[in-house]
């Protein structure tokens, strides 16, 4: 049987359960990994790590400027280079990579988000790199972390539906289930309490206001159809799902289903 759909619709699918113990967040459609806390790099240390070495991140590399970074002391550009392994969406690995995720820290922006066009595997390292400009003190602060989102083979599209619909397996009055359009502008830098992402497309707890709990057992739902939301996916955009709990295993199963006309 064909379902009665719009010409150009399609939809995407992805399930989720709380792992055993577990409360916080959780994404479908791609994921967030970053730390809380910032970096701070300067002569004094210039690296900064990030992930653990042999897991399959297969996810780009971003940075959010706290500011513009500072360097004196020489002339010419101070950059922030990554080191590390890179996969291709073909499946080519190339180990020993280095590239450049900032051309010179002093332009960069507040908030300033850059992201690597390349994907990484295992352990990464982000470097400030003086190079031969002579600079003998430099600075630059900020957040970092891996993104995977869900580009529909690099193309270009409009979110069009989002239905979300599970059981609980535990009361949870701080659930909420947000859907992320990924993309360089509206990020927020942060010290102690870095959030990734920009500000939602659609919240549950938003749109449902008090009636956004859910109880151990029972079922719940969230849906929000007719959107027109343009995502550039062959242009480092994407969607993705980030969802939160407060108590633990409370989500027993979780379907999304992600609409979107190509």
């Amino acid at each position: 049987m064909d379902f009665d759909r719009a010409p150009g619709v399609t939809f995407k699918s992805y399930t989720l359960s709380s792992p055993p113990g577990g409360s916080g967040t959780f994404y479908q459609a791609g994921y967030y990994n970053a730390p809380v806390a910032d970096a701070n790099l300067s002569q004094a240390g210039a690296t900064q790590t990030l992930g653990a070495a042999n897991v399959p991140y297969a996810a780009h590399v971003f940075l959010v400027a706290k500011q513009a970074g500072t360097a004196t002391g020489g002339a010419g550009a101070v950059t922030v280079t990554i080191d590390g392994t890179t996969i291709n969406d073909s499946g080519v690995r190339a180990a020993s990579q280095t590239i450049t995720l900032a051309d010179d820290i002093t332009a960069l922006s507040a908030n300033e988000y850059v992201e690597t066009p390349e994907k990484w595997l295992g352990q990464v390292t982000f470097t400030v790199e003086v190079g031969s400009t002579g600079h003998t003190a430099y600075a630059l602060d900020f957040n970092y972390g891996f993104c995977k989102y869900e580009d529909f083979g690099n193309r270009s599209f409009t979110i069009t539906d989002l239905e979300i619909i599970g059981t609980a397996g535990a009361s949870d009055a701080g659930v909420d289930f947000e859907l992320l359009h990924h993309k360089a502008t509206g990020w927020t830098y942060h010290a102690s309490a870095f959030v990734p992402g920009t500000t939602a497309l659609k919240k549950m707890s938003t749109i449902h206001s008090t009636e956004s709990d859910i109880d151990s057992g029972l079922p719940f739902a969230f849906k929000v159809a007719g959107m027109s939301t343009l995502v550039a996916g062959a242009a480092s955009e994407g969607v993705l799902v980030r969802t939160t709990t407060g108590a633990n295993n409370a989500i027993e199963f979780m379907d999304t289903h992600i609409g979107v006309d190509l």
